[in-house]
C-alpha cells in the first residue's frame, strides 16, 4: 500500500508538471538532461530513497526548489527519522522566504536531540538566528579591526630635505624628513538599520566609523575619526532584476590628528546603485562635507582650509567567475577653501581583482580572500602658494598599490594584512614622497 501511494504522489511529477514547477529557462541542456533521467527514475522506484534523493539534489541544481521540497518530503513519508532531510528542507524553505516552515523542520531537529549528528544541530542554530534577525524590523551588525603597521614614511615628508621657500631652494633639517615609524590602531563599524514596512525592503540605517592610531614616535600624526551617516534605503523597483536602490544620507565627521581637533564637517550625500547585467554591479555616490578647521598653537593658520569638499565616485564591479571578481572606479574630489592656494581637485583611476581560493592548511576550511588594486591619482591646486613658490602651480601625481589577504578563522574571525606603496612626484620638492607600509591585525564581525 505505501508503495501505491509513492506511486500515485510521483505521479503529479512527470516531467511537464515538473518544469512548470519552477525550472529555470536557462537551465543548461546537460543539467536538464539529468534532471529529467533522475526524475524518471525516481517515480520507477518511489521507494528508493538514493534516487529520490539524487532528483532533490538535481532540482535544486537546477532551481526547482519547488520539486526538491516535493521529493524530500516523500523521503520523510517513507523514514521519518533523517535529520539532514529535515535540515535540507528547512534550507528549502529558507531560500524561498517561508520562514514559518523553515522553523517547524529546524525545531523538529532540535527535539531528535542524540539522533541528529551535532554539525546539524550547529546548522540549525545559524539558520534559527538569521530567522530570528530576518522576523525583527530591528537589525544590528558590525565590525571591530584592530592591529599594527609599520610605514617607512609615517610623516609622508620628503627623503631629500631639498625644498622652495619663497621661491628659494633650501635644505630641510634631518628631524623634519621622512621617518620609519610603527602604529597601533583600532577601526571599529557599527549599523543600526530599522524595517520602515512590512514586507518591504525600505530601511532606515544609521552607520558610524570610529578609527584610532597611535603613533611610537611620530605623535604629531596621531589620527582620530569619528563619523556618522544615516538616511533610507530605497529599493525604487522591488523584484526588477536590475534591483535599483537610492540612499540618501546626512553626514558629521569630526577628524583629529595630532591630539586637538583637526576640524569637523557635517554635510550630505547620495549612492545610487544598480546592476546593469547579473554579474555586474554598479554604485555611484556624491557626498558634500562642510569642513571647519581649527586654528590652534602649533598650527594657528588651519582655518584658510575652512570650505566644502564634494567627492564623486562610480564603481563597477564585474563578477567574471564564482571565485573572481574585477572592479574598475573613477572619482574626483573638489576642496573649495577661503584661502585659493589650498584649493584642489583630484582625479583618481582604480583598478582591482578579487580571488578567493581553498585554505591551504587543512585546519581551516574556509576559503583565503586576496585583493588586488591600482590607483593613480592627479591634483591640482589652483593658485599657486606664495610661501613655497609665488609662481609654481602644485600638481602631484600619485601611484598607489596595495595587496590584501584575508585569512578567516571562523565565520566571526579573520587576520587580514596589507602590503601598500604611495609613490608621489609633484611640481613642488616640498611634497615629494614614497611610502611603504605594513598591516596586519584581526578583524572579528558580529
Amino acid at each position: 500500500m505505501r508503495a501505491l501511494l509513492l506511486c500515485l504522489v510521483a505521479l503529479c511529477l512527470m516531467p511537464g508538471a515538473a518544469t512548470a514547477q519552477g525550472v529555470s529557462a536557462n537551465t543548461p541542456p546537460d543539467d536538464q538532461k539529468a534532471y529529467d533521467a533522475a526524475f524518471q527514475e525516481m517515480i520507477t522506484d518511489p521507494g528508493n530513497l538514493d534516487k529520490t534523493f539524487t532528483f532533490a539534489q538535481l532540482a535544486i541544481q537546477t532551481g526547482d526548489l519547488e520539486g526538491a521540497i516535493a521529493a524530500l518530503e516523500r523521503m520523510l513519508f517513507v523514514n521519518s527519522d533523517l535529520p539532514r532531510v529535515r535540515l535540507e528542507l528547512g534550507v528549502l524553505y529558507f531560500r524561498l522566504g517561508s520562514f514559518a516552515a523553515a522553523k517547524n523542520y529546524f525545531q523538529s531537529i532540535t527535539e531528535m536531540k542524540e539522533a541528529a549528528p551535532q554539525e546539524v544541530h550547529d546548522k540549525v542554530a545559524g539558520f534559527m538566528k538569521e530567522i530570528e534577525s530576518r522576523e525583527t524590523r530591528h537589525h544590528f551588525s558590525g565590525s571591530l579591526f584592530m592591529g599594527l603597521k609599520r610605514q617607512s614614511n609615517a610623516n609622508t615628508a620628503t627623503s631629500t630635505g631639498n625644498v622652495l621657500v619663497g621661491g628659494i631652494p633650501a635644505t630641510l633639517d634631518s628631524q623634519f624628513t621622512s621617518r620609519k615609524d610603527d602604529n597601533a590602531f583600532a577601526a571599529l563599524s557599527l549599523k543600526y538599520s530599522y524595517d520602515m514596512s512590512s514586507g518591504s525592503s525600505d530601511t532606515w540605517d544609521v552607520n558610524m566609523t570610529t578609527y584610532v592610531s597611535r603613533q611610537a614616535a611620530q605623535k604629531q600624526v596621531d589620527v582620530g575619526l569619528v563619523e556618522i551617516t544615516t538616511g533610507p534605503v530605497l529599493n525604487l523597483l522591488p523584484g526588477n532584476d536590475y534591483e535599483p536602490v537610492l540612499k540618501p544620507y546626512a553626514i558629521f565627521t569630526e577628524v583629529n590628528v595630532g591630539g586637538p581637533r583637526d576640524y569637523f564637517a557635517p554635510g550630505a550625500g547620495a549612492a545610487f546603485a544598480f546592476n546593469p547585467l547579473p554579474v555586474v554591479q554598479s554604485e555611484t555616490v556624491a557626498e558634500f562635507r562642510d569642513r571647519r578647521f581649527r586654528d590652534s598653537f602649533k598650527s594657528p593658520t588651519k582655518s584658510i582650509r575652512n570650505g566644502v569638499e564634494a567627492q564623486y565616485r562610480t564603481r563597477l564591479t564585474y563578477a567574471m567567475f564564482d571565485n573572481l571578481a574585477l572592479n574598475a572606479g573613477i572619482g574626483m574630489t573638489v576642496q573649495n577653501t577661503d584661502d585659493e592656494t589650498q584649493a584642489n581637485t583630484e582625479y583618481s583611476y582604480t583598478v582591482g581583482a578579487a580571488l578567493s581560493l581553498p585554505s591551504p592548511l587543512p585546519f581551516l576550511s574556509l576559503p583565503w580572500a586576496t585583493i588586488g588594486s591600482v590607483t593613480r591619482a592627479v591634483t591640482k591646486y589652483d593658485a599657486p602658494d606664495p610661501t613655497i613658490s609665488a609662481t609654481d602651480f602644485r600638481i602631484d601625481h600619485d601611484w598607489r598599490f596595495s595587496v590584501t589577504e584575508a585569512v578567516p578563522i571562523n565565520d566571526t574571525y579573520a587576520v587580514v594584512g596589507t602590503l601598500a606603496r604611495t609613490v608621489r612626484v609633484s611640481t613642488l620638492p616640498n611634497f615629494q614622497y614614497t611610502n611603504n607600509s605594513f598591516t596586519i591585525g584581526l578583524n572579528m564581525r558580529f
